[in-house]
């Protein structure tokens, strides 16, 4: 069975899935408290090679990099998200989300990527690059990212099911 939360609220996440009240807690403790939001992103997928493990597997950064927001990230399973081995100052970035993401490519191409180690829990901000990755490895990924903000609205998306995480284009 695949899971697919976006934009949970924390409270309501706590609830739905109180298994993981222990780790979110954990992860809600590297956040600043006074953000409007916190919310939770969860994805379950089964790995097969060949997919990939979000909507864009280039580097990327999340949110409006000009916003406030702080995130924590916990990957388990093969095929980690990857950041950068070391940091690097960026430009102000473009606003739409593609010129963003085709400069990043071209000023990261030939950074060394370091994928996070499994269960550890990576903090970083708007402005930090990473990326998805193509699988590598089959097996079950497990991504649970909790976000502070004061400009996103909670979405409580929930889908259940076969095939339910992001898949790229043939």
């Amino acid at each position: 069975m695949e899971i697919f939360v976006k934009d949970m609220e924390l409270d309501k996440f706590l609830r739905k899935f109180p298994e993981l009240s222990e780790t979110v807690n954990s992860m809600r403790g590297k956040l600043p408290d006074g953000h409007r939001s916190y919310l939770v992103d969860y994805v379950v997928m089964d790995c097969v090679p060949g997919i990939g493990t979000c909507r864009d597997t280039r580097w990327h950064v999340d949110g409006d990099p000009k916003k406030d927001n702080l995130y924590v990230l916990r990957v388990e399973g093969p095929n980690r998200t990857e950041f950068l081995a070391s940091p690097v100052d960026l430009p102000e970035l473009p606003e739409g989300r593609e010129d963003q993401n085709r400069l990043l490519e071209d000023l990261l191409e030939d950074r060394l990527p370091l994928r996070i180690p499994e269960g550890e829990e990576r903090v970083y901000d708007s402005r930090t690059p990473h990326r998805g990755v193509v699988c590598d490895e089959k097996g079950r990924r497990i991504f649970l990212r909790l976000m502070a903000t004061n400009y996103i609205k909670p979405k409580n998306i929930v889908r259940r099911g076969d095939n339910v995480p992001f898949r790229p284009a043939a």
